[in-house]
């Protein structure tokens, strides 16, 4: 089992994997919920270790374990395994109703542009509404979003491919998740996410395996592109990309370290010198 989406280890598991993996003791765990925006998941409990990803404020981390300030599960989103710190996650927080589709919102104090603000969320971020006020909504944790940023639980758009572009300018990060910062594979998550889709955390777990998105299609003699269509996905070793008309492609990099737009024909040319080809191409069923 994949050690990243299986939350077990020698001495602890998930208790829905009793008989499937062996530890000393299994556990139901407890869900919390996400209060930091962009709060840091690492493979190990220790603020000097990588960045592997980031969890979204509102989304809720399932904890089997809380030692020493961390806590260690799985993000309910994606089942992504790892430690968190335990100061941004709280529990018995109300379910949200509302979730922020604009690519960031700000947090006011007050229901006022021109009063301070005391964060930003990102992106996908889920809220509680507890109450209106002019053109501004106050959300369970006592702050203020612009209620123009803010769709229901149940909003989706099909237009996976522009919900991307958005993100064009945001800068690179690797194991990011936000508007802040993101990777590859977290721009195709988010942004295919917010048409419904839920996919894996990591490029070569939405290329393959179980709960990769949309189906596959072949490539004459290879390297024959021809058939691509807008929204395909573009799979080379460790990467992945939108393909959008006009022969570009989409994509959070480390060329140029940021979310860019490229003309396909300089990334394969780019992928070849390297000797990381295409590996595949994935073309998204919709959602309805």
């Amino acid at each position: 089992m994949d050690p990243r989406i299986t939350p077990a280890r020698d001495d602890l598991a998930a208790n829905r994997l009793r008989g499937q993996v062996t530890a000393a003791r299994y556990v139901e765990g407890s869900p919390r919920t996400v209060v930091r925006d962009g709060a840091p998941m690492r493979f190990s409990p220790d603020r000097k270790a990588g960045l592997e990803s980031q969890l979204i404020h509102g989304e809720i981390f399932q904890v089997y374990e809380e030692r020493d300030g961390w806590c260690w599960g799985e993000n309910l989103t994606d089942n992504y395994v790892g430690y968190v710190p335990a100061v941004d996650l709280a529990d018995n927080l109300p379910a949200p109703d509302h979730q922020v589709a604009a690519l960031h919102s700000h947090l006011y104090t007050e229901p006022d542009l021109k009063r301070p603000v005391a964060g930003i969320i990102s992106m996908s971020a889920r809220v509680k509404v507890v109450d209106v006020e002019g053109k501004f909504c106050r959300i369970a944790s006592g702050h203020w979003l612009h209620s123009r940023h803010l769709v229901s639980l149940d909003y989706s758009t099909q237009d996976f491919v522009g919900t991307a572009m958005k993100f064009i300018g945001v800068p690179y990060l690797w194991g990011g998740r936000t508007a802040m910062g993101l990777d590859c594979s977290s721009l195709v998550q988010l942004a295919l996410g917010m048409a419904g889709i839920a996919v894996p955390r990591d490029s070569d777990l939405q290329e393959s395996g179980s709960g990769a998105p949309g189906i596959p299609i072949a490539m004459e003699d290879g390297q024959d592109f021809s058939q691509l269509e807008e929204g395909d996905l573009v799979f080379f070793p460790g990467h992945v990309g939108f393909f959008v008309g006009d022969w570009r492609f989409l994509h959070a990099n480390a060329f140029d370290m940021q979310v860019s737009l490229h003309g396909f024909s300089d990334v394969l040319d780019r992928a070849n010198r390297e000797n990381t080809p295409v590996t595949s191409i994935r073309r998204i069923a919709p959602s309805h």
